[in-house]
């Protein structure tokens, strides 16, 4: 199928389709997922999504990609912010919580997006721990407690472990939590 011939990638059908598996993907779950599925919320014809798209995993492969894409550029400007651990911070943890559960789980199953996710995320730490060296520490803090690395990691698990509890309904009120977060965050970056 080398020389099918394929839509072009600037195509309004395209981004429609593009669109559509994140409507999909965040209401319904990734097993859910299907040309069918796709082509129905898009409206058109499930057969057009084969046209845009070799598989259905390059389709997921694509809308994932743009996905990030569109972050990384929120999370450049965040890092290179007056405040970048608060901006990383109310960046990473205001985000789908649905979706990147989603095609964190479709990763684990399939391996062209859990190379995706893994290149997203190598280039995300970078600029975030690029954004954390710059950060001014509380007066008498010790540099060494908490090196760039060390606080990615830990917003990071924190703002994905409170998406995933919000998304079970398993945390406190959320609100509550994200106010005694901020505070830690202050504490971090007066």
């Amino acid at each position: 199928m080398a020389g099918r011939r394929m839509g072009p990638p600037d195509a309004t059908v395209r981004f429609e389709l593009l669109d559509a598996t994140e409507r999909v993907l965040a209401r319904d779950g990734y097993p859910a997922v299907t040309s069918r599925n796709v082509g129905k919320e898009a409206g058109v014809d499930q057969k057009l999504v084969f046209y845009y798209f070799r598989t259905m995993e390059d389709l997921v492969v694509a809308t994932f990609h743009r996905r990030s894409e569109d972050f990384l550029g929120r999370l450049r400007a965040a890092a290179a912010s007056a405040a970048p651990l608060r901006e990383i911070w109310s960046l990473i943890s205001d985000r789908s919580g649905r979706l990147t559960i989603e095609f964190m789980a479709m990763a684990t199953r399939n391996a062209a997006l859990k190379n995706e996710v893994r290149e997203y995320n190598r280039a995300a730490n970078a600029i975030i721990e690029e954004g954390l060296a710059r950060r001014p520490l509380p007066t008498g803090a010790d540099p060494a407690l908490a090196p760039p690395a060390f606080v990615n990691f830990v917003i990071a698990s924190v703002a994905r472990n409170l998406l995933v509890e919000e998304e079970m309904g398993l945390t406190p009120p959320p609100d509550e939590m994200r106010i005694l977060i901020e505070a830690w965050i202050d504490r971090l970056a007066p």
